[in-house]
């Protein structure tokens, strides 16, 4: 079930379909595995009660650092959508992003993607809209979907590693190999409270201009109780 509009809005990351598409058909296209994976699956199913999931969060390279990230399902509604609030890193390095209502699958996977996507414009002064619609088109036909295991509570389980290069045949990058050859991996796994274990990025170096190479992985570690209350 895809989040409301209203809260896709907020996020400002519309990936799994487009917002008002130009052309009606686009809309009615059947969704690929990779969005039916990532946006159309339940996630929070597997949370019947309120809880925070705890991430380690580690980016590698310039300015490197490890950090936490904390997602807290506060509510939980009796038709099985969540409340969800975020904690995106601590201290000084935390990035504000509003609590999301009526939601099965993860949001944690939109907020990932949007940080990203301000730090890319960040970066090179390219609107965020247009990261967003590339990364979005490239979860319909560049995604490449394999099995792999993950290890929860000291037990290996099935999971389903998604990768993808949305910007890799675009010219407008070329003087910017970072971005262009830009990887994103997600690990799904049914087995791990909130459906994922792995969020991460890639950007390899570039010897021409001396840029280093930068990843940022965002890894599940643990549930932990709160506070909140069930409806």
């Amino acid at each position: 079930m895809m989040p409301r509009m209203t809260i896709l809005c907020l996020l400002g990351l519309c990936l799994a379909r487009p917002a008002g598409a130009a052309d009606p058909a686009d809309a009615a296209k059947p969704l690929s595995p990779a969005q039916i994976s990532l946006f159309e699956t339940p996630h929070l199913a597997n949370i019947d009660h309120p809880e925070t999931l705890l991430y380690r969060f580690t980016r590698q390279g310039p300015n490197g650092f490890t950090d936490r990230v904390a997602e807290t399902i506060k509510l939980v509604h009796p038709d099985g959508t969540k409340y969800v609030m975020f904690n995106f890193l601590t201290g000084d390095r935390h990035v504000f992003y509003p609590a999301v209502d009526d939601f099965r699958g993860n949001p944690l996977l939109m907020v990932f993607l949007e940080h990203d996507v301000d730090e890319m414009r960040a970066e090179t002064g390219v609107a965020a809209a247009y990261y967003r619609e590339h990364i979005r088109t490239a979860f319909i036909d560049k995604a490449e979907i394999t099995t792999t295991k993950v290890t929860v509570d000291g037990h290996e389980v099935a999971a389903q590693s998604i990768t993808l290069r949305p910007f890799a045949d675009n010219d407008r990058f070329t003087h910017l190999p970072q971005i262009q050859q830009k990887t994103y991996r997600f690990v799904l796994s049914k087995a791990v409270p909130g459906g994922f274990a792995e969020f991460a990025t890639e950007a390899p170096a570039d010897p021409a201009s001396g840029a280093p190479a930068i990843s940022e992985d965002l890894v599940f570690d643990k549930a932990a109780p709160d506070a909140g209350v069930t409806p």
